[in-house]
């Protein structure tokens, strides 16, 4: 019979808190994305088969014959949740929901129940901020199995895991509290939940297999696994705000790209997310704007990366760039009529690649571009295998197309795997294993990051020259007496056309630490209510102030010193920095200050329909 415990510690021992939690829930990343980030990233790493990764997400609400056999489970749990300041006793009070989340065609948790042998099962249930995963492997930080916890009231969950030539799943689960004490007693932050140890001297918590243990643990947690192998993660008492909705957005915003090219499939609920009925689930979501991502171009791409590209570039090496010495003209040529006439540009741009060990890697990155049309916006994908890297569009904010980056080679994508944050969102040319595993990181991550810029500057961008005759005949006019004379025309000048100077509509005024916004006389003109959207942020050199604005610059949201005044004119916050201001009549006006006055702050406003 499964039951809770701590290991003792000494006083001694370090006090551990938990502190990287909120890495998996704020502004950019909430939990329900965190969650469906790490839970699809761990199923894809585990992939046993040619067969797509099926992964399902489920929430049931326990009855109350159920929340009293989830009461004797957590029994052994409850004191040690209120020497860390939960009283098990108000969870009892409310409604529980139980997510159960399994994977398919998966190799589940591999290795020995009995050893430290650095293998799934070790790493996953015994390590804490380190990972051996490696390769085309989504994990690197040991951290993300942190948010399973994090969405638990209780602070707790559970695995149960099948390996191929298993006779009986194995169920094991773990609280993660903080350093702790009862009674005088020192506890870790750490608990288990767990059926026996191993022998000395390891002692190691060892997994409930006990056939009908583990059938009555399915059956009361909603798991539909039996035998197929692969791993179910349980968490009981689900934090509010994580439901079925949030879950499906989460799997449509984050993984799109390998739902379209047939490698994901994802079960949320009664909902099959599958590249055949993606379409329908985004309409049902209401999601078909969700970013503004263009799913036909996604999909498009997706069936391309099986096939030769369009062109190849010179190898990048240190740092190179890509340029018009990457192509010979006539493929550059190519190019260029290729992305004008409105199809998809595909260029595979090799790489070269070295470890600390003096190995070198010849390896690629896969772009792909498509021109827009009127109306359409621009879309930036950087993608490391299945992996959507959401905070790197900004790495191309300048490109006014379609665009993507697909990372998919082994020896890339580990490179790549080894530069990303815990979140798996963005990547940092000085994170610590990028560093001590490869040479010269900072030039090829910069690389890979310039790829879609570089490339769109050389097929993209239209330069325009000005020919200052081009019109000259069409507003010249001829000179009757010199005709037949033999002597050469003299043109008459050019007319210049009497154009009216345009109306300022919009007119911003610095003032000490803001700025005032009023209506210039082409405002008389507007047919109101009229809306307005107001950018701000603090200037920079060498870069452009919105792309690069943080929140700690400044916040609308939530910094009270900032002032803001308006009249005849309602204001919404629709970011940090960006107001839309919605003027009811031509005399509405706008003040805000409270701004840095030792800082430049750059405002640009626009006017809608």
């Amino acid at each position: 019979m499964g039951y809770w415990e701590f290991n003792k510690r000494r006083a001694s021992d370090v006090d551990v808190g938990i502190t990287q939690r909120d890495q998996f829930n704020n502004d950019e990343v909430g939990l329900s994305e965190a969650l469906v980030r790490e839970v699809i990233q761990n199923s894809s790493d585990a992939q046993n088969s040619d067969a797509p990764v099926k992964v399902r997400f489920s929430i049931k609400e326990a009855t109350d014959a159920e929340r009293e056999e989830w009461d004797a489970i957590f029994g052994g749990l409850e004191p040690h949740l209120e020497a860390y300041g939960l009283n098990y006793a108000d969870l009892s009070d409310e409604p529980m929901r139980v997510l159960a989340i399994e994977d398919f065609n998966t190799c589940g948790l591999t290795g020995s129940f009995l050893e430290k042998d650095k293998d799934n099962f070790d790493q996953f249930w015994r390590v804490m901020g380190d990972s051996q995963k490696g390769g085309k492997s989504g994990g690197r930080w040991g951290l993300g199995k942190l948010v399973y916890s994090s969405s638990s009231k209780a602070y707790s969950f559970f695995g149960l895991t099948v390996r191929d030539g298993d006779e009986s799943p194995a169920l094991m689960g773990q609280a993660v509290l903080k350093s702790h004490d009862i009674d005088g007693v020192l506890y870790p932050a750490h608990g288990f939940w767990f059926d026996a140890r191993s022998p000395e001297p390891l002692e190691l918590q060892l997994p409930v297999t006990d056939h009908e243990e583990v059938q009555n643990f399915t059956s009361l947690a909603g798991v539909q696994r039996t035998l197929q192998s692969g791993l179910s993660i349980i968490v009981p008492y689900l934090r509010d705000g994580v439901d079925e909705r949030q879950i499906a957005g989460a799997v449509i915003k984050n993984y799109f790209f390998p739902i379209l090219a047939g490698k994901l499939e994802v079960e949320v609920g009664d909902r099959l997310i599958s590249a055949e009925t993606f379409t329908d689930v985004v309409n049902e979501l209401d999601m078909a704007d969700e970013d503004s991502i263009p799913f036909d171009f996604i999909e498009a791409i997706s069936g391309m990366l099986e096939r030769p590209p369009s062109a190849t570039s010179a190898t990048l090496t240190g740092n190179d760039e890509i340029g018009e010495a990457s192509f010979d003209p006539e493929t550059l040529s190519a190019l260029r009529e290729e992305f004008s006439s409105g199809n998809i540009v595909h260029v595979r741009v090799p790489m070269e690649l070295e470890d600390h060990k003096g190995s070198e890697f010849d390896t690629h990155i896969d772009l792909f571009m498509r021109a827009i049309s009127e109306g359409q916006r621009p879309f930036r994908l950087f993608a490391r295998g299945p992996i959507v890297l959401s905070g790197e569009r900004r790495s191309a904010s300048s490109v006014t197309a379609q665009c993507a980056m697909i990372a998919n080679e082994g020896s890339i994508t580990s490179f790549l795997g080894d530069a990303e944050n815990p979140a798996h969102t963005d990547w940092n040319s000085t994170a610590e294993k990028l560093s001590a595993n490869w040479r010269n990181p900072k030039a090829a991550l910069k690389a890979v990051r310039s790829s879609l810029r570089q490339l769109y500057g050389l097929i993209g961008e239209q330069q325009e020259k000005l020919d200052s005759e081009a019109l000259l005949d069409f507003f010249s006019i001829a000179d009757k007496a010199q005709a037949g004379s033999g002597k050469k025309k003299k043109k008459s000048p050019k007319p210049k056309p009497d154009v009216p100077p345009r109306q300022i509509a919009l007119s911003i005024n610095r003032t000490p630490g803001g700025f005032e916004l009023t209506p210039g006389p082409g405002a008389q003109e507007w047919e109101y209510p009229r809306k307005i959207r107001i950018r701000m942020a603090y200037d920079m050199i060498g870069a452009n102030p919105f792309t690069r604005f943080s929140k700690f610059d400044f916040s609308l949201k939530s910094q009270s010193d900032l002032n803001l005044e308006a009249e005849n004119a309602s204001v919404e916050i629709e970011k940090d920095n960006v107001l839309i201001v919605t003027a009811e009549s031509p005399e509405f006006s706008l003040s805000i200050s409270g701004f840095d006055e030792r800082r430049d702050l750059v405002v640009d406003a626009r006017a809608g329909q």
